[in-house]
């Protein structure tokens, strides 16, 4: 019988496996100090009682924008004897101007319900817990006084549905903190467009210090994957090439740091799997194409019901021996868009649906083309007049599955 002990035992790859987590916050930042020094020097003041500046951070994904924001709340623990606190929120579990205070309540005040309350209840309750302990505090001793101030890093949090009231309530906390205690946010975005969403009054206090996280290039990204797997893995467990191979890679995604970390915990399993010692070039270009479908299937679950379902037909023709329309080039199957077109039909009408007109379905071809999960060609010679061929770039039966889980 296996035990879970055997399983354990039998590891040889892996030390810490958490260190290539997207979650995980290393002690040492590369490439990122500036960004840290200034977002330091913003909340600094608050270690002394007095108001830090509020912070907006945006870049693209895997640029070092949470892990940054996450190490500056580390270093602020250390004075939690000053009265500060610090919250942590990821606004795509957290995404309206209630949610967002009803978990910081819950945090603070254990006993607090968590449902039940109405907003203003909630705003008050957090405005008395921050004065509270400058009420009890003492005041013939200034040195003893522990006025409580709070810094909340709010994650994506362009995903907020109520933006401009949630960030017009945080950041104007501090006019209603009458004796002291002060309340800094900090807001990190991966879209570039995230202030057009906000009114004027919001900007301004929101973006008191503004940083820009630039994308990693190859070189930092081959750094950051070689201090993260020495953590990670064995001692000579990792070649050289393998991780200047997924920074590469990781470096033609936009310097995703966070895809190129998924790379070499994909590789590692896989050399794990296999009972392999070295995790080599191979492993990562096997990680990369795993990686790359778990993206796409992530991908056409969020996919609108129609674009859903066109794939699904089409998936079904790739899967049947015998078909009307095939053209096999170079090993490849493309199917002319008027198959697809009546396979989609024939889909709806199996799931209930009403079927869209042929201008909107070359929309969703369009759409789906862009995002890399079909790939479409202009038929040559051989054919009446010139017709649009469809390529399905990814496994049928899985893509099948995905629809069928996310409908």
């Amino acid at each position: 019988m296996t035990t879970f002990e055997e399983i354990l035992n039998s590891n040889k790859i892996f030390e810490d496996r958490n260190a290539l987590s997207p979650h995980f916050v290393p002690d040492l930042l590369l490439y990122r100090e500036e960004e840290l020094k200034r977002m330091m020097v913003a909340l600094a003041p608050i270690i002394n009682g007095k108001k830090g500046k509020n912070i907006f951070i945006y870049g693209k994904t895997g640029s070092g924008k949470t892990s940054s924001a996450r190490l500056v709340l580390n270093r602020l623990e250390p004075y939690r004897s000053n009265g500060i606190y610090t919250f942590y929120m990821n606004c795509r579990v957290y995404d309206s101007r209630y949610k967002v205070l009803q978990k910081i309540l819950s945090e603070i005040k254990h006993n607090f319900a968590k449902s039940g309350h109405s907003f203003t209840l909630l705003y008050e309750e957090l405005v008395d817990w921050i004065e509270n302990n400058a009420k009890n505090s003492d005041h013939a001793n200034p040195a003893q006084n522990h006025a409580r101030h709070i810094v909340i890093l709010l994650d994506e949090i362009d995903l907020v549905g109520d933006l401009d009231s949630l960030v017009y309530t945080l950041t104007r906390t501090n006019d209603d903190l009458h004796l002291r205690g002060t309340l800094s946010l900090i807001g990190i975005s991966n879209r570039v467009n995230f202030k057009s969403k906000l009114d004027a009054r919001s900007i301004s206090s929101l973006c008191e210090e503004e940083l820009v996280f630039q994308p990693y290039n190859a070189t930092q990204l081959s750094q950051i994957l070689t201090e993260r797997c020495r953590i990670a893995f064995k001692p000579d467990i990792v070649q050289e090439s393998a991780i200047n191979l997924a920074s590469a890679i990781a470096a033609s995604e936009n310097g995703d740091a966070r895809y190129a970390l998924l790379l070499m915990s994909r590789a590692g399993e896989l050399a794990e799997s296999q009972n392999l010692q070295r995790i080599t070039d191979k492993e990562v270009e096997e990680a990369r194409k795993i990686a790359d479908e778990d993206k796409a299937f992530e991908i056409i679950s969020t996919l609108p019901e129609h674009q859903k379902l066109l794939l699904y037909g089409l998936a079904t023709l790739v899967e049947e021996i015998h078909y009307k329309r095939l053209i096999d080039e170079v090993g490849e199957k493309l199917y002319s868009s008027g198959e697809v077109y009546e396979r989609y039909c024939s889909v709806c009408k199996k799931w209930g649906k009403s079927t869209r007109s042929s201008r909107w379905f070359r929309e969703y071809i369009a759409d789906i083309e862009s995002l890399g999960i079909i790939q479409t060609v202009t038929s040559g010679k051989g054919l009446r007049g010139h017709t649009t061929l469809i390529k399905l770039c990814y496994d049928p039966a899985k893509v099948k599955a995905s629809v069928e889980k996310s409908s």
